[in-house]
């Protein structure tokens, strides 16, 4: 192919997808953006390079010359877990939040095994029950409280008597309240794996409660997840534990077993993420839940059902709207059209049906109540929209939306001197 031709297709894909990006009212629970400062590792030359083994010790033999200087990334991303997160152990090996949860499953459990998860009626992850499936894995659902928007504690604890049940796996998509972990009583001789992707930085920054300084060192727990949501890192997978049975399990398993090729370049700007996190989270955390239940109010106010539990909206980044499955789908076409993104839901945590929104992206560039009662008002435009064929607010809608991305700057980053000396850094 001609350069002229290849610029032209990439121009003509690539194009639309920016000017969206740009035009824009991101409500999207399951996205974030990257700061320059954390995107500066993904352009290194560090992407090119291969290591082998696992992260506990680096393994001489069959490596590659030279990556005993890698190793040194994998020390540095369990540093400074340790200090967010408490962690003993932190893996970064893994590319995704799925990827992550795959690795283990296969690291940790064999063929006929039988697990307790969180079904997608609760809000648990879609893939979790086809994922083990495919690897031989029996699963039992966890009894979920609908009237809390927790499990059914009493329940589960008697489930968990069962001796065939060798761990529990809690993958959560839908959360607006975190699970009571404290509440298991866990047998020691089983796993339990907690997928905290929605809310790591929630965790890290100890605005909800980090259940690595609840489940000590002889107890078989994990937290792990994705860590690009509310904390605004790569896409890549992180996985955290204080528990040597789990590591001597893990750590050569992950790689060279299943996964060989580790994404350097991303485990290192997941590094500078937790940096940045370590100096902005928790004014940034504290201002995504306040960003959240403020907006969950002004929503309330404009007529729409709002999910709260004693009389607050949300301990997370996510806002639950409670709505008819017809007026959801009619909704999200609209949306779509006018370009906000949101996610529709088609389950019993929704009362059947609903929409799921996040604040995450838009705390991230500092909005606060004047945007948020602009949105509320947009929001509420749209589904007059929905309910009467005959009312048309587009002009409004589409004046406000664009009138709000004109808005859109990171902010809870590092300032353009500290990303110019980092720099620096990376050239070759």
């Amino acid at each position: 192919m001609k350069y002229d031709e290849f610029y032209k297709l990439c121009e003509k894909v690539y194009e639309p997808i920016t000017n969206f990006e740009k035009s824009c009212l991101p409500l999207c629970a399951a996205e974030n953006e990257q700061s320059e400062f954390t995107k500066i590792p993904l352009k290194s030359f560090i992407q090119d390079k291969y290591i082998m083994g696992g992260i506990e010790e680096y393994q001489e033999h069959n490596n590659f010359i030279g990556s005993n200087n890698l190793f040194e990334l994998y020390n540095l991303l369990n540093r400074l877990s340790s200090e967010l997160f408490k962690s003993m152990y932190a893996d970064g090996r893994t590319l995704t939040g799925v990827n992550t949860i795959s690795l283990l499953l296969m690291s940790l459990f064999k063929n006929n095994d039988k697990i307790l998860i969180s079904d997608e009626e609760c809000g648990g992850h879609s893939s979790m029950p086809k994922l083990c499936k495919r690897l031989g894995i029996k699963t039992c659902s966890m009894p979920y409280d609908y009237n809390n928007y927790d499990f059914d504690y009493e329940k589960l604890n008697t489930l968990l008597l069962d001796d065939s049940i060798k761990g529990i796996l809690i993958c959560q998509s839908d959360m607006i309240f975190q699970p009571k972990l404290e509440k298991i009583k866990m047998d020691k001789n089983k796993i339990l794996i907690y997928d905290a992707t929605q809310v790591l930085g929630l965790i890290a920054s100890k605005k909800i409660r980090n259940y690595l300084e609840f489940f000590d060192s002889s107890y078989q727990f994990i937290m792990a997840g994705s860590t690009h949501k509310t904390l605004p890192g790569p896409t890549n997978g992180l996985i955290l534990t204080n528990s040597s049975d789990i590591i001597n399990k893990i750590d050569l398993k992950i790689n060279p077993d299943y996964l060989r090729n580790v994404q350097l370049h991303q485990i290192m700007s997941l590094i500078f993420t937790l940096e940045e996190f370590s100096i902005f989270g928790k004014e940034y955390c504290e201002h995504m839940v306040k960003v959240a239940n403020m907006l969950g109010k002004l929503l309330e106010e404009k007529g729409f059902n709002i999910v709260k539990k004693d009389k607050i909206y949300t301990e997370t980044h996510q806002i639950f709207i409670l709505m008819d499955s017809k007026i959801v789908d009619k909704f999200i076409m609209r949306c779509q059209v006018y370009k906000i993104t949101l996610n529709a839901r088609k389950k019993q945590i929704y009362n059947g049906s609903g929409i799921r929104i996040g604040t995450q992206l838009i705390a991230r560039y500092g909005w606060n109540y004047d945007e948020l009662k602009i949105i509320s008002e947009v929001l509420y435009k749209v589904y007059l929209e929905c309910i009467d064929e005959n009312t048309n607010y587009s002009n409004y809608i589409i004046s406000e939306v664009k009138n709000l991305s004109k808005r859109k700057m990171i902010k809870y980053t590092f300032e353009e001197n500290i990303i110019d000396l980092t720099n620096k850094l990376f050239k070759l």
